[in-house]
């Protein structure tokens, strides 16, 4: 059954009137899309209202939509309000924007309801069409890199052998290839294919094991850089081609990225799967909903996004190629702002590749790429060629309007019977939400159209925390816990934060694990290092692994498993001289059995600093780790601690586990706390968020929320000194502007009352017989000067008027640009990651830590 045209609003002839009376419905077949499309529009054209009106009309035929959003204006597809109510707008209102207009939110929200249905009602829609497509659109917001959205597993490629490698190698190498890239440059690599050492070799680490139906994930790749199971790469030996050393330093980065709580972000969430995103829901509550994906990367810098995208653009590329054949509109790709992704040669980015064969392949299997950018010159023409629909929105420069008639043309041969000069100035004066329309498959095929209001509240960019907002609104709630299992967790102890996840911003608390504190020492549980209760062996927790550690200490770790404890004694052992001595909390009488084991403990400050980001925050924390028989702690098992767990005696009647025997020499002891100082060095680093080009940085404890705002007022600073720069600089050229069409204007009126006062045609003839031929010869010659004047003056006097608009227009149009910096203000927040140098970890004291455990009577 073929797809219901899409209503995108009303079209008129290119000369036809501007007005009502002049304009038609205007429904454009969905299959014309098969052929892609391209939109392009400078700021305030309306372009991104045009690209979201196609996405409405897609979903409304049941066609699933994939869209790219890289500014963050996609997710208003979201913002579909069934009852376009003032209530349903008002939880979107940024309080502090309406109080800047002297409004309240609820104002504001009444405003922006009636408009939406005032607008909606003008195209012939309403409540009921945005209930409608709420209803059978299945959203999802996925967001690679980052859990405010749907996450994203950017490296299923490597984890998860795809059948890609017997159906379409080169295919699958591709997505291989990019998701190495991705790994080196998280870890500062060279990610470049044919050049990197490191790309080469890993590729052939992974490529054997996926084709052998493996997984290739971070762990595999580890072990084989530890010990390759191939002889040679290319015509060198694996030693020669990458030495030894040079392997276990990339296996130091790719296990400290392993272990990085950002990057677990990246390993988590929805596989990258198309063909999953994109499959009809079937069944449930959801049956018959149409997908309508939207893959967000605003979040992320340039390279990361590059190379996410290119790995999303293989994926798709590779489903397409399954498809079968089909002339209808299967589904649509929309990349909204695709500047810098599809740029002109000989830039290549990891983008571009997919991208072009995308627009050359997918419309032989029925799914169609729309492209929008602001500025065409951002394209290649070769993109440009191969769009059959193209919706030319107001473009400001000569350069653009050249590029999009060389566009034009590339694609049929010409521009549809409009001469390039008309087309040029038809482009130059399209009012907001009109656009010249070019459409192979239409005749005639080139006319002018006027959008139709979007269903969606086309409310601007929506930051990470929104994302979570919007998110949460569309996902079914969490199910209720059951009351057993409840019960079972409530027992249970949740283990101390890790030592080497610091976060400069402090820890919200999580109710969901609050309870009472206990009034005294005496009635807390008996609470080892790390805050783990051991009193029943058989439920003895797991120890806390180590963050980073390398394969060596790994090696030595399980080369000194701990001996069976000696008797344990009623006494404590004396601590090693300059050590302190801790004990964990025990009832105020110990049960049989009860009894001490040692345990290092250090307590440390770390600096870390950052001269460039005039950044300087201090890290303090008591960590502790078990001692071996050799007097060394075992790092395996370091733990933070929580100094309220502990206190500076021990409990009555608690036996207690011998000391190392060599912990009574003082080099033994002195290097047990020296290790873990190293720990901490190793592992101890802060996430500070800074603003580049603002100069901003992240202050200690500050929220990141506080801090984005405090960015987007130091942007709204700027961007109205700015504004106040442009206007400068804007002025003398405009009041030279109006003193030239004055001047004109003047000329024109004196050249205007010259030929009034000369004779015309008629009076010449009538001198001539009266006063002679010279005399009529020289008035027709007066005649002629005057009306060369009069011309030139109205020449002059025309083209400073334009000029003069297009200096309005240019002003109006960088003005706008800066209105839009404190909105974009959140996009050029980086994280930076700190960690301390080796003599920036300072050890404050040493302690002999008493953990508690029941290991049976003694």
């Amino acid at each position: 059954m073929p797809t219901r045209p899409f209503t995108l609003g009303r079209s008129r002839p290119l000369s036809g009137d501007p007005g009502a009376a002049g304009a038609r419905p205007f429904e454009l077949p969905a299959h014309h899309l098969v052929t892609h499309g391209v939109v392009v529009g400078m700021t305030g054209s309306g372009k991104t209202g045009l690209v979201m009106v196609l996405v409405e009309e897609a979903l409304r035929s049941g066609v699933p939509v994939l869209m790219v959003d890289v500014k963050g204006d996609l997710p208003n597809l979201l913002f579909t309000f069934p009852e376009l109510s003032a209530a349903e707008f008002e939880p979107w209102i940024d309080p502090s924007a309406a109080a800047r207009d002297g409004r309240s939110t609820t104002d504001v929200a009444e405003g922006l309801a009636a408009r939406w249905r005032d607008g909606l009602a003008s195209s012939g829609l309403g409540p009921a069409n945005v209930a409608a497509l709420r209803a059978r659109t299945a959203p999802r917001l996925l967001t690679p890199g980052t859990t405010a959205g749907e996450p994203v597993h950017v490296l299923s490629a490597l984890e998860t052998p795809s059948p890609l490698w017997d159906e379409d190698e080169e295919a699958a190498r591709e997505a291989l290839s990019a998701s190495l890239s991705l790994l080196l440059r998280l870890v500062g690599r060279d990610p470049d294919p044919a050049r990197s050492r490191e790309h080469v070799l890993l590729a052939h680490l992974a490529e054997r094991r996926l084709r052998g139906r493996r997984a290739a994930g971070l762990e595999e790749l580890l072990a084989d850089l530890a010990d390759p199971p191939i002889a040679a790469v290319g015509a060198l030996g694996v030693d020669e081609f990458f030495a030894p050393k040079e392997r276990q330093a990339l296996a130091r980065e790719l296990n400290t990225l392993l272990a990085s709580p950002t990057f677990a972000t990246w390993r988590k969430g929805a596989p990258l799967d198309v063909a999953a995103w994109l499959a009809p829901q079937a069944g449930g509550s959801g049956g018959g909903k149409t997908p309508a994906v939207i893959v967000s990367v605003a979040h992320l810098d340039d390279d990361e996004r590059l190379l996410v995208l290119g790995l999303l653009f293989d994926q798709l590329l590779s489903w397409v190629r399954g498809l079968s054949g089909t002339s209808d509109l299967r589904a649509l790709v929309v990349f909204d702002e695709v500047f810098g992704f599809l740029p002109p040669h000989p830039a290549n980015p990891p983008t571009k590749r997919p991208l072009l064969a995308l627009l050359k392949q997918a419309r032989a299997f029925g799914v169609g790429v729309v492209l929008a950018t602001q500025n065409p010159m951002d394209l290649d023409y070769k993109a440009l060629s191969n769009a059959g629909a193209w919706f030319v929105g107001r473009l400001q420069t000569d350069a653009d309007r050249e590029r999009v008639v060389e566009g034009l043309s590339g694609a049929d041969g010409g521009a549809g019977g409009v001469e390039a000069a008309a087309l040029s100035a038809t482009l130059k004066a399209l009012p907001p939400r009109t656009f010249f329309v070019r459409d192979v498959h239409m005749q005639p095929p080139s006319f002018l159209a006027e959008t139709r209001f979007s269903l969606s509240w086309l409310r601007g960019p929506v930051t990470r925390r929104e994302i979570g907002r919007l998110v949460r609104s569309i996902s079914p709630p969490p199910p209720a816990p059951d009351p057993a299992r409840a019960s079972l967790d409530s027992r249970s102890v949740h283990p101390a934060p890790r030592a080497d996840s610091l976060d400069p911003r402090p820890a919200s608390p999580d109710p969901r694990r609050a309870s009472p504190a206990p009034s005294s020492p005496a009635q807390r549980a008996p609470v080892g290092p790390g805050g783990t209760v051991v009193l029943d062996p058989r439920h003895t927790p797991a120890a806390p692994q180590p963050a980073r550690r390398s394969a060596a200490a790994r090696a030595d770790a399980g080369a000194r498993a701990p001996a069976p404890p000696p008797p344990a004694a009623t006494a404590p052992p004396p601590a090693p001289d300059g050590w302190r001595s801790l004990y964990a909390h025990a009832p105020a009488a110990a049960p049989e059995g009860f009894r001490y084991v040692p345990w290092v403990a250090v307590s440390v400050i770390a600096h870390l600093r950052d001269t460039k980001l005039g950044v300087a925050l201090n890290r303090s924390q008591l960590l502790a780790a078990p001692l071996l028989p050799d007097g060394k702690p075992d790092l395996s098992r370091v733990s933070r601690l929580d100094a309220s767990l502990l206190a500076t005696s021990p409990a009555a009647g608690a036996r207690f586990a011998e000391l190392p025997a060599p912990l009574a020499k003082r080099a033994t002891a002195q290097a047990a706390a020296r290790a873990l100082r190293e720990h901490a060095y190793r592992t101890t680093e802060a996430a500070v968020a800074v603003h580049k080009e603002l100069g901003l940085t992240q202050d200690d404890g500050e929220p990141l929320e506080a801090f984005a705002a405090r960015c987007r007022a130091a942007a709204a600073r700027l961007a109205a000194a700015e504004q106040q720069q442009v206007v400068g600089r804007f002025a003398p050229k405009i009041a030279r502007l109006g003193e030239r069409i004055a001047a004109a204007k003047a000329r024109y009126g004196q050249a205007e009352a010259e030929v009034a006062a000369l004779p015309g045609a008629m009076g010449a003839a009538l001198l001539g017989l009266v006063a002679g031929r010279d005399t009529a010869r020289r008035a027709g010659t007066q005649r002629d000067k005057a009306a060369a004047k009069l011309e030139r003056a109205r020449q002059e006097w025309t083209e400073a008027d334009a000029a003069l608009r297009d200096l309005h227009a240019a002003q109006a149009a960088e003005l706008a640009t800066l209105e839009q910096l404190p909105l974009r203000a959140s996009e050029g927040i980086e994280t930076k990651r700190l960690v301390p140098k080796k003599n920036d970890v300072e050890v404050a004291f040493v302690a002999l830590a008493w953990a508690a455990t029941l290991a049976g009577p003694a």
